[in-house]
């Protein structure tokens, strides 16, 4: 079972059999289905904790990739001061090469600050594995109950 939680994957619970040696009086399967939900409630509990690992890996590299963008946007914007110097005190060419430098290091920037925030949209961090898999788990003691 540590294979599969390390994967990313939880193993679905053997179904039961009737005649599988279990004690089928009713103190016996009061216990069987306690120690049933128990683990099916730990199986539940790891996934969670799996995904929010992921989901904390993947925040990481945003945020990674928030700080380099900034970063080299201010780089940019820091050539596009001096490119201003340079257009006030020397003739046209140095200032025009100063812009276009600038402005390529800005627009860089800008894509990699776009990247960052697309990667850190909210709807990436919702555990829908655990979620799609509570419900299944809802559905399956409904029909038992019942």
């Amino acid at each position: 079972m540590a294979d599969a939680m390390s994967s990313g994957r939880t193993q679905p619970m053997s179904q039961p059999s009737v005649n599988s040696g279990r004690d089928t009086s009713l103190p016996g399967l009061i216990k069987s289905l306690a120690d049933d939900v128990t683990r099916l409630f730990s199986q539940e509990v790891a996934l969670a904790k799996s995904e929010v690992s992921n989901a904390i890996t993947h925040i990481k590299t945003g945020v990674l990739s928030l700080a380099i963008g900034l970063g080299v946007l201010f780089a940019g914007f820091i050539v596009l001061l001096f490119a201003a110097v340079a257009a006030l005190s020397l003739v046209v060419a140095p200032w025009l090469a100063g812009l276009i430098v600038g402005g390529a290091v800005a627009l860089i920037g800008l894509v990699l600050l776009l990247t960052a925030k697309k990667a850190l949209n909210p709807e990436s961090m919702v555990p829908n594995r655990t979620i799609d898999s509570l419900k299944k788990d809802e559905a399956m003691v409904r029909r038992t109950v019942s």
